[in-house]
């Protein structure tokens, strides 16, 4: 053959060579992975260059991990060790193998190109010759663009399906209503996204913490030791990954990912199919669960509050049967019927605890007085119920046998002392009350506690008392007192009178409007003060504040303590008075009466109008001596100087003859009080 001919015989081959390449750019599966048409070219290497052993090798595009890897006729490690001796060559050349005596390589690189995309080999007992080497160069100047061109087909293939899948799953978290209905979209979109022939969906039990399967399709119908087993395997991954598989299910591959949120174990999906899962496969797969994760948790929350939807509006129900004045055992047994409500059972009661009885609860409630009719089942609640009281908190217990398949108890806790238990029994769920129901139970009795089972007196106290003393006083009024603080008695107080200067010219001066706005600034000021001194409100009669100090909180130095509020509310006035003339509007002085002694605290007035307030010759005399009072002092009279016993400064006024005040009344101007504990 000439030198002519030779030439034109190797164009030939190497045409061929081109067309054969160009051709397996075409195989490329309908997921667009590229694992085929990269096979393809391994195998059209081999049967072109007579190779008995071929390799491509691709790295990731981000590092120096393997992103495929095919061959023909070689073990894997052989065929990794050759490409990664071809990937430093700067041209195709010779390679080391002590498998076979000559071994062709070369990188694939494409032009200006920092890196390379990956390396080939083809290797075979006789030696290759020139036109073999120049096949190899033209190979590898071919796989660069086809290594870009599947790259970029395959990502907008696998893009594509990713997106549908996501858009699927983002459809399904905002319009399934519960857990369980998303759980059971998920897995028939999982089991369609992979053609697969298994699909197992495990979420953490939200007591136990248990990996219990929430959705399965199974194709193969797997015995329940090879489903477990399967779990047990899921439940230690915590990336996507392939499971070994059960020696029973050898022919199934089986593909897992665990769903972990913020570092806490939510669950994991098996996937199993006898075809390998291929690299889009698990590209799919770690997509859908960054996204399915986030549809859990968001389904939970939406749970959770619809949950904490009911708690408020059972405890809105529980305040309406507390505002009724109705007979206490019937009110208990409307309290047990919304708590029932709350919490589906077959049935609730309410025992309270009797601490000086024989008999430490007593039953005040049940809805089905049919579980007391069996003496075990009677000792059985008596029992647990005690506990519950004993240790302070909630008791969950579930039994196979019996009529009482489940239970729960609550005490009753009123200011940190136990005084009752609620219980609930037989929930409809196999596992007993779960953990919304025992949450539920837990934030409803908390307000049981307190709405339903302070004493009625105590209730009334609170009622009458709440827009006259500061709440903290209120609440220490109510933890202390051992008997009915509202009942008229008599008391050792100071009683403080406070009204404005010429309000009369005042308010015919000023709009009705600003009239109205400046008086109840002024009063809420003054209001603020008598609370700040643990006083308590009287009442408003027009722009005049009526405080009392030692009722019904006793205090030992209640003069003092009302000679300060005093002193201090001519402070605050003057400083609203600033606070008003800057925008422009007018506020008179105050003058303020003090008068200390004996009096009659106690609620007065009938159930639908009562307040509490004091009466007596001192509230009288405190009323005439604030009429007394210039603008901007301060009166007190002989009994309260007295009781400071010189822990004031004060100015001796000329003896008054008040209205309705027997003889002549020795009077005082406030000038300083000391401020010492």
């Amino acid at each position: 053959m000439s030198d002519y001919e030779r030439i034109l015989a190797l164009r030939d081959r190497q045409l061929d060579f081109v067309r054969a390449l160009d051709a397996a750019r075409d195989a490329l599966d309908e997921d667009g992975d590229p694992q085929a048409m990269f096979q393809a070219l391994a195998e059209l290497l081999c049967a072109h260059l007579q190779a008995e052993a071929a390799g491509i090798l691709l790295l990731a595009e981000t590092s120096e991990e393997i992103e495929s890897l095919v061959y023909v006729g070689s073990s894997q490690q052989v065929a990794i060790d050759l490409c990664r001796q071809a990937l430093p060559l700067s041209a195709p050349g010779r390679l080391v193998s002590p498998e076979w005596a000559h071994v062709l390589g070369a990188h694939i690189m494409l032009h200006d190109a920092p890196y390379p995309l990956g390396a080939l080999f083809v290797a075979r007992h006789t030696p290759f010759d020139d036109e073999a080497l120049d096949l190899l160069r033209l190979a590898e100047s071919q796989l660069d663009s086809a290594v870009i061109q599947a790259r970029a087909i395959w990502k907008l293939a696998q893009r594509n399906r990713e997106l549908e899948a996501i858009y699927q799953i983002d459809r399904m978290r905002d319009t399934m209503a519960s857990e369980t209905e998303l759980i059971q979209r998920l897995t028939l979109l999982l089991l369609e996204q992979f053609r697969a022939e298994l699909c197992l969906f495990f979420l953490s039990h939200i007591d136990q913490g248990d990996l219990m399967m929430r959705g399965v399709v199974d194709k193969r119908d797997l015995p329940p030791d090879a489903l477990e087993t399967i779990r047990d395997l899921a439940a230690q991954i915590v990336i996507p990954q392939v499971l070994p598989t059960p020696l029973i299910v050898a022919e199934l591959t089986l593909l897992a990912a665990p769903f972990i949120v913020s570092g806490v174990r939510l669950g994991a999906v098996v996937i199993g199919r006898q075809q390998p899962f291929s690299l889009g496969d698990h590209r799919l797969l770690y997509a859908m669960m960054s996204q399915m994760d986030s549809a859990i948790v968001y389904t939970r929350i939406a749970m959770q509050l619809a949950q904490r939807n009911r708690e408020l509006e059972t405890i809105y129900r529980l305040d309406r049967v507390r505002d009724q004045d109705i007979e206490f055992d019937k009110m208990l047994q409307q309290v047990l019927s919304e708590l029932c409500k709350a919490v589906v059972c077959e049935a609730g009661y309410i025992m309270l605890y009797k601490e000086r009885s024989e008999e430490s609860l007593e039953l005040k409630a049940i809805t089905d007085e049919g579980f007391l009719a069996a003496p075990e089942n009677q000792n059985y609640i008596r029992h647990l119920s005690r506990r519950a009281l004993e240790r302070g908190e909630q008791i969950h217990e579930v039994n196979e046998d019996g009529a009482i398949r489940s239970i729960a108890a609550v005490p009753l806790i009123l200011n940190e002392r136990v005084i009752g238990v609620f219980g609930v029994i037989n929930s409809p769920n196999a596992r007993g009350f779960n953990a919304e129901d025992r949450r539920m139970l837990s934030a409803i009795t908390s307000q049981v506690d307190t709405a339903i089972f302070e004493r009625i007196e105590r209730r009334r106290m609170r009622k009458l008392l709440t827009r006259s003393v500061d709440p903290k006083v209120l609440e220490h009024l109510l933890l202390n007192a051992d008997e009915d603080l509202l009942a008229g008695e008599r008391v050792s107080i100071s009683v403080l009178f406070a009204d404005i200067r010429g309000s009369t010219e005042w308010a015919e001066r000023i709009p009705a409007e600003e009239l109205v706005a400046s008086i109840n600034i002024f009063l809420g000021r003054m209001v603020d003060v008598i609370f700040k001194h643990a006083g308590t409100l009287d009442k408003f009669v027009g722009d005049e504040v009526i405080g009392l100090f030692g009722t019904p909180l006793p205090m030992k130095d209640h003069a003092l303590i009302a000679c300060r509020a005093a002193l201090e509310m001519q402070a605050v006035h003057q400083q609203l008075q600033a606070e008003m003339a800057a925008q422009g509007r007018e506020l008179p002085p105050i003058g303020i009466g003090i008068s200390s002694g004996e009096a009659i605290a106690g609620e007065f007035g009938p159930p639908s109008r009562a307040e509490f307030t004091a009466m007596g010759r001192i509230v009288n005399l405190g009323a005439r001596l604030c009429g007394a009072a210039k603008a901007g002092q301060v009166i007190i009279s002989p009994t309260t100087h007295e009781l400071l016993a010189g822990r004031a400064r004060t100015v001796e006024l000329e003896a008054i003859s008040p209205k309705g005040i027997s003889g002549p009344v020795q009077i005082y101007d406030l000038l300083e009080v000391d401020w010492k504990l």
